[in-house]
């Protein structure tokens, strides 16, 4: 099943580097979604809470794309880096960030997704060694 569940997160990311989040809301009915420590609004979001979040980030970009730089299998999770650019709405300036992820899934299907500014907390939080 690992392989699979990196397949089905690289196609998604496939779509994000392409700006389209069409996909980005299906989730499991209760999907999690943790973002950065360092985010103004850090926390854990929940469900519906979390979906909102996601579309509301998306959303504050204009010409957002979401790249997957490093996938890596960690059985029912999947290690991430990656690259995300935009322009923040009304603004010409075009931005970037980079960040890592570990998605989690059940069944198929994205259950929860975890954000981190540091590799090495990735990496741990996905039970793999740097």
């Amino acid at each position: 099943m690992s392989q699979e569940n990196v397949e089905i997160v690289r196609a998604r990311y496939e779509q994000f580097a392409r700006g389209d989040f069409s996909q980005m809301a299906d989730v499991a009915d209760d999907f999690e979604l943790v973002t950065t420590r360092e985010n103004p609004d850090a926390g854990t979001y929940r469900g519906e809470a979390g979906i909102r979040w996601m579309t509301e980030w998306v959303g504050s970009f204009e010409g957002h794309t979401i790249e997957a730089a490093e996938i890596i299998d960690a059985g029912d999770k999947v290690f991430l880096a990656i690259l995300q650019r935009g322009r923040p709405r009304g603004s010409q300036t075009v931005v970037e960030g980079r960040w890592w992820q570990v998605v989690t899934l059940r069944g198929g299907v994205v259950a929860r997704v975890e954000t981190f500014q540091a590799r090495a907390q990735a990496l741990e939080a996905a039970g793999l060694r740097q």
